[in-house]
C-alpha cells in the first residue's frame, strides 16, 4: 500500500508518529520517503538516530505557520496528521494555542495539501471532539469538521478521521505517572473512581490506521472498537498495594470517553470492527456496501461507559509488564 509512496507525518516525533514509522519501514521495505514535520528539532535528532538506515526526512516547522506547512506537503502523495495540543489542561489555560494548533494548523493543511496535489490525508482525533465540554475537544472538532467538508471541496483530495482512545505507551498518559507515585509514596491519586477510559497499544492504532487508509471512501469519521477501563483497575494493575486517593475532576475532565454520541446515531454505521460517523453528504447506500455496514438504532451511544469489552486486571498487568520488560 505505501511502497512507492512518499509519507508525511505531521507532529511526526510523537508516539504515534515514531510507532507508524517503525511499522512502514518494517511492512513496506519499499517505501519511497517517510517525511516527520514537528516543531522539536532535539526529538528529531533522536528520531534520526534511531532510524538512521530509512528513507526519512525531517522538516522543523509549525502548523500555524501556512508557509512551513505549504513546504511539507511539497511531493507528498499520503499525510499522516497527528499535530495538535493535546493536553486538557494545558489547552484550558491557552485556548489560543489549541486554535492555532488543531484549527489553523488543520486550515494550512488542506490549503497545501490541495495546492501540493496531495491524494489523501488520515486525521487523528479523539472522543472529546464528539461530545465537547472543554477547549482541547472543542478546537478537534472544528479541526474534524475541516477535514470532512475538505472532501466535499476536493474530491481529488481523500479526508478522512480516526477518534482514539489512549494508547498505551505514548507519552502523556497516566500510567507513567501512577507507577512513579507508587514508587515515591504508595499512594494512587484518582480523579474520580467512575472514570472510564478507551485503551489500545501504538501497534494496534498503527494497524488500524493502515486498515482505515486502505479502506476509506473519504469524509467519514472511524471509531475502532476498541477496549475500555475503569480507572481503579488501572490503578490495581499498576500496584495492587498502593493506597487509592480520590481527588477530584481536573478542569474540562470527563468522567468517561464518547466516541459516538446519540446525536451522531442518526449518521452512524457500525461493521465489525468499527463505527463509522458519515458526513452529511454521503452516499449511504454506497457506504453501507463498501463497507459490509449497517445503521446502528436511533439514540445509540458508544462510550467508555457502556461498551462491554472492558480490560481486567490481569489483561493491564500483561500490557504494563511486556511494557517494562
Amino acid at each position: 500500500m505505501f511502497n512507492g509512496q512518499t509519507i508525511l507525518i505531521t507532529g511526526g516525533t510523537g508516539s504515534f508518529g515514531q510507532k507508524f514509522t517503525e511499522l512502514v519501514l518494517q511492512v513496506y521495505p519499499s517505501v519511497k520517503e517517510i517525511v516527520i514535520f514537528s516543531r522539536d528539532i532535539e526529538k528529531q535528532k533522536l528520531m534520526q538516530a534511531r532510524f538512521s538506515s530509512g528513507p526519512l526526512r525531517f522538516i522543523v516547522g509549525d502548523m500555524a505557520c501556512l508557509s512551513a506547512v505549504d513546504k511539507a506537503c511539497e511531493k507528498i502523495d499520503l499525510v499522516i496528521h497527528t499535530a495538535a495540543m493535546r493536553i486538557v489542561p494545558e489547552a484550558e489555560a491557552n485556548p489560543w494555542g489549541a486554535i492555532e494548533s488543531n484549527i489553523i494548523g488543520a486550515h494550512n493543511l488542506i490549503v497545501s495539501a490541495v495546492k501540493q496535489g496531495v491524494k489523501q490525508i488520515l486525521a487523528l482525533s479523539t472522543d472529546m471532539a464528539s461530545l465537547v465540554n472543554n477547549a482541547y475537544g472543542a478546537s478537534k472538532m472544528l479541526s474534524d469538521k475541516l477535514f470532512i467538508d475538505a472532501y466535499k471541496q476536493n474530491p481529488h483530495l481523500k479526508t478522512s478521521i480516526v477518534r482514539y482512545g489512549n494508547m498505551f505507551g505514548s507519552a502523556g498518559t497516566v500510567i507513567p505517572f501512577f507507577q512513579k507515585k507508587a514508587k515515591e509514596d504508595g499512594v494512587l491519586p484518582v480523579t474520580d473512581d467512575r472514570m472510564t477510559r478507551f485503551m489500545s497499544t501504538l501497534d494496534d492504532c498503527v494497524y488500524i490506521a493502515f486498515r482505515v487508509l486502505k479502506n476509506t471512501l473519504g469524509g467519514e469519521i472511524i471509531a475502532p472498537k476498541i477496549k475500555a477501563y475503569n480507572i481503579i483497575t488501572l490503578a490495581k494493575a499498576v500496584d495492587k498495594t498502593a493506597e487509592i486517593k480520590v481527588v477530584g475532576l481536573r478542569p474540562g475532565e470527563k468522567l468517561f470517553e464518547e466516541m459516538i454520541t446519540r446525536y451522531e446515531s442518526f449518521n452512524t454505521l457500525e461493521t465489525v470492527h468499527e463505527y463509522l460517523v458519515l458526513p452529511p453528504y454521503a452516499d449511504r447506500e454506497l457506504f453501507c456496501k463498501h463497507y459490509q455496514a449497517h445503521p446502528v438504532e436511533i439514540g445509540f451511544e458508544f462510550n467508555s461507559e457502556n461498551s462491554p469489552n472492558k480490560f481486567t486486571v490481569e489483561e493491564m498487568e500483561e500490557m504494563i509488564f511486556k511494557r517494562i520488560k
